[in-house]
């Protein structure tokens, strides 16, 4: 197989997943980030550095936006959302996170794969994601290795949510890019 037949295969796979997203959960995470005080995310591998991301662009639109685990994120408190990203809904790490917000009286965000996760049955928010998590099956339908197409949906699907909560915003390509880190 010839290089371009990966990249279509891939492109046809994160086609695939995020056409199959529920706009509705979507929107539901939408409605919890514009209500909360302040935004938390986490995540661990490559799915916590989307989640990075994410937090980036939050943060340009004016959002209050830190990411977990980091030495100068605050401690959550009631009125914050915590927007846990986990392929399996099982991430220890993550999983953590989410019961200690729990308990601070914080909301829970969740985006996986797995609706009867840990992480599912915890969320106010839920975004399923529905793919194959080479972690529960390695034998997992997708010819892209070790969930990558999961991944690259979550990025592609949370980027739609950024760009509609920008335009909700009233946000443009100049006022996120006031906020742009400029210390690069």
């Amino acid at each position: 197989m010839k290089l371009d037949d990966w990249l279509n295969i891939d492109l046809n796979e994160l086609s695939s997943l995020t056409g199959s997203v529920d706009e509705k959960q979507l929107k539901y995470l939408c409605q919890h980030i514009l209500a909360a005080k302040r935004i938390f995310v986490v995540g661990k591998g490559r799915t916590g550095l989307v989640m990075e991301m994410f937090a980036m662009r939050l943060m340009q639109m004016g959002l209050t936006a830190f990411v977990a685990g980091a030495s100068t994120t605050p401690a959550i408190r009631g009125g914050d959302l915590l927007v846990a990203g986990s392929g399996s809904g099982e991430t220890a790490g993550v999983v953590s996170s989410a019961k200690k917000a729990a308990k601070e009286k914080a909301k829970l965000a969740v985006i996986t794969s797995q609706p009867e996760s840990t992480l599912a049955k915890m969320a106010d928010s839920l975004v399923i994601l529905p793919g194959g998590v080479s972690k529960l099956n390695i034998d997992q339908e997708s010819k892209i290795p070790l969930g990558s197409v999961l991944e690259q949906s979550l990025l592609v699907v949370l980027d739609g949510v950024s760009a509609y909560l920008a335009k909700e915003l009233h946000q443009t390509n100049r006022t996120m890019m006031e906020r742009h880190a400029n210390l690069e």
